[in-house]
């Protein structure tokens, strides 16, 4: 089915015109192109808010740690300073062991505790811890037993620092007061003995509403503050306090992600903001919810319509101006496709212009004129081509009269008992059969031993013996095909110019051998002979001359064999005469084999 669909609809493309092929055509390249700048263009904006987001948030989380830094550092420099005081160590160190005079002690402490309170929403209590209290201290300003810090084990922790900051896993509450971290600071007498311990206490609650809520970037936030252990320790949900961050939020980052990142939260995408780490290893981490920031669907939606109607104006545009490009091209093709398309007349209009279309016509216009030129010929041709068989056919008569003058003309040289004739006439008629049949490329080895020998034997009858002939051959080489009528050239190049007209104890020597792959041709005469720059003119030359013959041969044999396989047409040093030496590879290819 979808195959089918397939060939449909390829069909149908294929029968369009060129106008809608480019109208369509330039709507899905222009929807396409518009797709994948508004998916660029989302991205890009998209990853640049985000990353714009985190940055500016990113300073206020930073501000949050600064208000808790703030925050630490004013409690420690007034714990300090109160554990210092003259007035408190007096009061402390005279503190009686009995519970009644206690009372009057504790209220003189309560007083000055009073004095020294600060107006300060995330300070809860300020509390002594003495070892003389034995109950446990449930209002804001007070003394407590030194046994509420060792439940905790927060004495312990305390151990021989002069004071420490502590960060409580989860709330602590001492009576109504509830609080999660706090200040201990031991107060020394002169003598360095300790006399109490002075707690600031601080509440996870009102720290998050005075130093952290302020920098929610939007209601739908989820901000908090974790210590160095990914432990919750402030929130606005207080049931969360001392919670795993991990176990709460499973998608958060982890500490070592730079830069803006996003991740999934019920169902929505937030970008994760986290801190720098306070002096005390805390970090505020923020969530923010990403349609919070910006929604994408009205911008997409926007830009989807933008799109929609420039590609329907574009199409428009497309549309009129293929129109007028494809119009010279329409009426070219109706003129081609007309009943006598080489006698269309096409528009001057178009033949005048001097662009594409107008070469085009221009083009079609030589092409008709040179189509026209070529049926003419091709009559003529044909009106040529009659004659010729016919005259092919009166010419089929001369050969057979030729060869049946030279038969009768032999068998009255035998009657008249002239043995040379015969035999002159016997070579001739032979030679002749073999050049005048044979019309191919290549021949047997054994065919081209016979052509030269009867070519030499006609010369040598002629000349009445005076030069002498040698013909080697090995006989498992006489079916083997070579170029046709390249031996009889060459050795008549060594009667007619080797010998000239001193053929007295002349001779002609034709080897044929094979070395390794090769065939090897070695013509050897006692003639004058000829030097190598001679011979290299005389292949070289283009010109016509007397010895023509050897480029000749050269060629043909470069021709048919293929350059690779043929050494070419070389001279051999010799003291007497001249050397001709070529050889053909006989393991290539050669071209008359692959037609």
């Amino acid at each position: 089915m979808m195959r089918q669909s397939t060939r449909t609809i390829r069909n149908w493309w294929r029968n369009r015109s060129i106008s809608t092929i480019i109208v369509v055509s330039f709507g899905i390249l222009f929807a396409i192109i518009l797709s994948l700048s508004t998916l660029v263009f989302t991205i890009s904006v998209r990853h640049t808010l985000i990353q714009s987001v985190h940055d500016s948030n990113k300073k206020l989380v930073d501000q949050a740690i600064t208000n808790i830094d703030a925050l630490n550092d004013l409690i420690t420099s007034v714990s300090f300073y109160i554990a210092g005081e003259a007035e408190l160590r007096q009061l402390l160190k005279h503190f009686p062991e009995d519970p009644i005079e206690q009372i009057t002690a504790k209220n003189a402490l309560r007083a000055y505790l009073t004095q020294l309170w600060m107006n300060r929403p995330e300070i809860v209590g300020i509390t002594i811890y003495l070892d003389a209290v034995e109950e446990i201290n449930t209002s804001t300003i007070g003394l407590s037993s030194t046994k509420f810090l060792e439940h905790y084990g927060w004495l312990e922790r305390l151990g021989n620092n002069r004071g420490i900051i502590i960060n409580a896993a989860s709330p602590i509450a001492r009576g109504p007061i509830v609080f999660n971290s706090l200040s201990l600071v031991k107060i020394y007498d002169e003598n360095n003995q300790t006399l109490g311990i002075l707690s600031f206490e601080i509440s996870a609650k009102n720290v998050y509403a005075q130093c952290i809520e302020r920098s929610l970037a939007s209601p739908n936030s989820i901000l908090f503050a974790v210590n160095e252990d990914m432990t919750i320790v402030t929130h606005p949900e207080l049931s969360l306090l001392g919670s795993p961050a991990s176990a709460i939020y499973p998608q958060i980052a982890n500490e070592h992600t730079k830069g803006a990142f996003t991740t999934t939260f019920e169902g929505s995408l937030h970008i994760q903001v986290v801190s720098r780490p306070s002096k005390f290893k805390w970090k505020v981490i923020e969530f923010i919810p990403l349609q919070d920031v910006i929604n994408f669907r009205p911008l997409i939606y926007n830009y989807a319509l933008l799109a929609f109607l420039s590609i329907l104006v574009s199409s428009m545009l497309t549309y009129l101006l293929t129109k007028r490009l494809t119009k010279p091209i329409v009426d070219l093709s109706q003129a081609m496709t007309s009943e006598t398309p080489l006698d269309a007349t096409l528009p001057t209009q178009f033949l005048e212009r001097q662009n594409e279309i107008g070469t085009l016509y221009r083009s079609y216009r030589m092409l008709t004129e040179h189509i026209t030129e070529l049926i003419n010929k091709l009559q003529d041709s044909m009106e040529n081509q009659k004659r010729l068989e016919i005259n092919a056919l009166r010419a089929q008569i001369n050969p057979h009269f030729m060869y049946n003058c030279l038969d009768y003309i032999n068998w009255k040289a035998q009657d008249e008992k002239v043995p040379e004739i015969s035999r002159m006439l016997t070579n001739l008629s032979r030679f002749m059969r073999i050049s005048l049949t044979e019309s191919n490329l290549t021949c047997p080895l054994e065919s081209e031993i016979e052509h030269v020998r009867t070519y030499l034997e006609i010369f040598h009858v002629r000349y009445e013996g005076a030069f002498t002939y040698e013909i080697s051959v090995d006989a498992n080489l006489l079916k083997i095909q070579v170029p046709q009528f390249i031996l009889q050239p060459l050795v008549e190049n060594s009667i007619m110019h080797g010998f000239g007209k001193h053929f007295l104890d002349g001779y002609i020597h034709v080897n044929v051998s094979r070395r390794k792959d090769w065939l090897c041709f070695d013509i050897e005469d006692n003639g004058k002979g000829m030097n190598k720059e001679d011979f290299k003119q005389v292949i070289a030359s283009s010109e016509s001359s007397s010895r023509s013959g050897l480029k000749n041969i050269n060629d043909r044999i470069r021709y048919v064999v293929s350059p690779e396989a043929f050494t070419g047409l070389q001279i051999i040093e010799s003291s007497v005469g001249l050397h001709i030496h070529f050889a053909i590879c006989l393991k290539r290819k050669r071209p008359w084999q692959t037609r």
